[in-house]
């Protein structure tokens, strides 16, 4: 019997899981278990479910998609990619504040969905490493947001501003603190150099960190339970995905503060939480 086709997308992952195998190619019934690590009692109710509903078909013992089904799984793909991301990051998304993500942010992580499997990184980690450290080896600019407790970060900024890159840093307020404490010469030393830019987030923004570069974007939603461990990452080349990271690199700005120059030459950074209270009132 053939039900609604929302209901048979959206309401089990093990068919979920099945018409996106099918994508690649026909399969048989074999390759869909061992592929999949399922047996034939809990996945034949399921293809049955897909053929009756018009998007599987069946040639002996290999199933592929119809046309039916390959048009939707086109569509579905950055969907199910979506929905994974944030419920992998639930705590994340489920803190962030309507103030610290309005609606223009909103649409840019629609839009970096869209880009995921286009674009996306999905060699072996050794290899991703080298087209990473290549990307921003080869960059002219790099932009960077800093939201995570992940202190790397000074060194790609020191070494890209003293090549003469033109080096563009967002903190959020508790890292940037943080940032001040451990790494003040090597801040001290960035802040001389004309390429180097930094700006400061209030405390309620809690933006992704971002790297980006002529040619890639670097992306890494934490969840906020600190696990070194995780790995919640997007990395995605091309020219849609660079501009995806300016736009979301210049909404954020917009958001910040710079640091400014004293009158002794030293740099300071504004109160911000000063500004931001007379902002609210």
């Amino acid at each position: 019997m053939r039900s609604s086709l929302i209901t048979v997308l959206l309401s089990s992952e093990k068919r979920t899981d099945l018409l996106l195998f099918l994508k690649e190619k026909p399969r048989t019934i074999e390759e869909i278990n061992s592929e999949l690590d399922t047996n034939p009692v809990a996945v034949l109710p399921q293809l049955k479910k897909l053929k009756e509903n018009g998007l599987v078909v069946q040639a002996d013992r290999v199933y592929s998609l119809s046309l039916m089904g390959k048009i939707i799984v086109r569509r579905m793909e950055s969907l199910v990619k979506a929905f994974r991301l944030l419920e992998d990051n639930y705590d994340y998304w489920s803190g962030v504040k309507p103030r610290g993500a309005p609606s223009v942010f909103f649409k840019l992580m629609e839009e970096l969905m869209e880009l995921i499997p286009e674009n996306c990184q999905e060699e072996d980690d050794f290899s991703a490493y080298q087209e990473i450290t290549g990307a921003f080896c080869s960059s002219k600019q790099v932009f960077l947001i800093i939201s995570n407790r992940n202190l790397h970060y000074p060194n790609i900024c020191a070494e890209n501003a003293k090549k003469g890159l033109k080096v563009s840093v967002i903190f959020t307020q508790s890292i940037f603190e943080k940032f001040t404490e451990e790494f003040k010469d090597e801040l001290d030393a960035l802040l001389l150099l004309e390429n180097f830019e930094i700006y400061v987030l209030n405390g309620d923004l809690t933006p992704p960190a971002l790297a980006v570069t002529d040619t890639m974007v670097f992306a890494c939603f934490s969840s906020g339970k600190c696990d070194e461990g995780e790995d919640n990452t997007i990395v995605s080349f091309g020219e849609k995905s660079v501009n995806w990271g300016l736009e979301t690199f210049e909404y954020f700005r917009t958001q910040a503060k710079p640091l400014v120059s004293g009158a002794s030459g030293n740099s300071r950074l504004p109160d911000h939480r000063k500004n931001f209270e007379q902002e609210d009132k």
